[in-house]
């Protein structure tokens, strides 16, 4: 790892350690790379029509744990299936693929019940009939789709989605290239905020403000491009306005100080921070998860 000080001599420096330019040399001897996959439009459709189907669901039947625990289930099965066959993918694809749904599932269903189990930040109004969590277990499982239609959502090719990762992290004028520094920054950022909600989540300021904060945190340590924004445009209304149509139409659970037709402000803000993260992280991981490409 190294650290650059921007300035006019900047451009004829060597290419600090952990830089995405390789030499042509340095090419040669590593003549297979993994990178993630761009998302084409069919790809999109496929996890969008389960989000939507889910959705629907919630808006007219949440109250049946039988039909969205069989509904649920059924579509995670169906998704992978309609994902293979766009994708034509066999082998380590499908592999990878199961592994990286197993880990949404795991991380969204997990982050759901500190939030609500353990914290109550919020509660789930909604049968639920298990003894070891208020959340129904069609939810937690929904968790595992929603994170991966995000995923691929940030992978969308007319989204225009980077190549790779940036590896980059300035602090002040000093910029840093260093994959696992990066990771490491942005994972402290999701827990820092985590665990001011935690503790705020009644308070009328101290519940969003930590928020925006950390939204302008990344944008000076990781820098704010352009696909970035437009990450944080699509989620800043979809995220909301899907909550509002669960809480509202479907009953499905209840926030404090929801003033956004019962979405309340942290939870806007959290979207933004959340996914530009995710964007992250997922694409590293899916890089990992699939196969090497020349």
């Amino acid at each position: 790892m190294g650290w650059d000080t921007p300035g006019p001599s900047s451009r004829t420096r060597r290419p600090l350690s952990g830089v995405d330019h390789a030499s042509p040399a340095a090419e040669a001897a590593r003549p297979r790379d993994r990178v993630a996959p761009v998302a084409s439009d069919a790809d999109l459709a496929v996890d969008a029509a389960v989000i939507v189907v889910v959705s629907a669901a919630i808006a007219l039947r949440p109250e049946s744990v039988a039909l969205m625990t069989a509904l649920v289930s059924t579509l995670i099965l169906a998704r992978m299936i309609a994902w293979t066959w766009v994708r034509r993918a066999t082998g380590r694809e499908v592999a990878g693929e199961t592994l990286f749904v197993l880990l949404c599932t795991g991380l969204g269903g997990f982050n759901d019940w500190a939030s609500v189990v353990h914290h109550r930040i919020y509660d789930y109004t909604v049968p639920h009939y298990v003894t070891w969590s208020t959340i129904p277990v069609w939810m937690l499982l929904f968790w595992g789709l929603i994170l991966r239609t995000l995923a691929t959502l940030a992978r969308w090719r007319r989204l225009d989605p980077p190549i790779r990762p940036s590896d980059v992290v300035r602090i002040g004028r000093r910029c840093a290239h260093h994959p696992w520094l990066r990771v490491a920054a942005l994972v402290a950022l999701v827990l820092a905020t985590r665990q001011t909600i935690y503790r705020f989540y009644a308070d009328p300021w101290l519940s969003w403000l930590p928020f925006a904060g950390a939204a302008a945190l990344y944008a000076l340590v990781f820098g704010f491009d352009r696909h970035d924004r437009r990450l944080a445009l699509a989620i800043l209304v979809g995220g909301p306005l899907i909550e509002i149509l669960y809480i509202q139409v479907g009953g499905l659970h209840r926030y404090h100080l929801g003033w956004l037709g019962g979405v309340p402000l942290w939870i806007a803000l959290w979207w933004v921070v959340a996914l530009v993260v995710w964007k992250d992280l997922s694409a590293r991981i899916l890089a990992v998860l699939g196969p090497a490409r020349r």
